[in-house]
């Protein structure tokens, strides 16, 4: 299972979807946790920042792994090793 927190801002918006669409391409549907439609939004953002040392989102987890942020996962799309991670093929032409 695949989790990814997403944000606040404008920005935080433009490298959500960033990873989301990642995700789409490989054909897998994570469980977002959106942190702006939650009570305690900001508290899992502090948790994550005193956690993991980042406050910007998403931070993504596959099966309790933290993989990092946008460009972490998209990094990790390019190299194959997030199919690998979330036990998918990815077609040659995908990376």
């Amino acid at each position: 299972m695949s989790h990814a927190f997403t944000g606040r801002d404008v920005d935080d918006i433009q490298y959500c979807r960033k990873a989301k669409a990642v995700f789409k391409e490989l054909k897998q549907k994570p469980y977002v946790v959106e942190l702006d439609e939650r009570d305690d939004g900001w508290s899992i953002q502090d948790a994550l920042s005193e956690i993991f040392g980042r406050r910007t989102v998403p931070q993504v987890f596959i099966n309790g792994k933290h993989i990092g942020g946008s460009d972490d996962t998209v990094d990790a799309y390019e190299n194959g090793e997030l199919a690998k991670l979330l036990g998918v093929n990815a077609k040659k032409d995908d990376l």
